[in-house]
């Protein structure tokens, strides 16, 4: 094993250069807002139903009325 060591003393240096590389890295940190999110929103909802009948649903309607 020794032996292995001395013919390839470049795989350490490359390690130890990869190593240096990598320490070096930056790093982001983000930050929520203290406060929350507000959202105002004016909404006005309208609602307009018309109801249509016909002669004949007419007809039953006021027969079903009159009993």
């Amino acid at each position: 094993m020794k032996k292995h060591l001395k013919n390839r003393p470049h795989f350490f240096v490359a390690l130890f250069s990869l190593n240096l590389l990598t320490a070096c890295t930056p790093t982001i940190q983000l930050d929520t807002p203290k406060e929350g999110i507000t959202i105002n929103m004016n909404v006005v909802v309208d609602h307009n139903i018309n109801v249509t009948m016909d002669e004949k649903a007419k007809a039953v309607a006021e027969k079903k009325e009159k009993k």
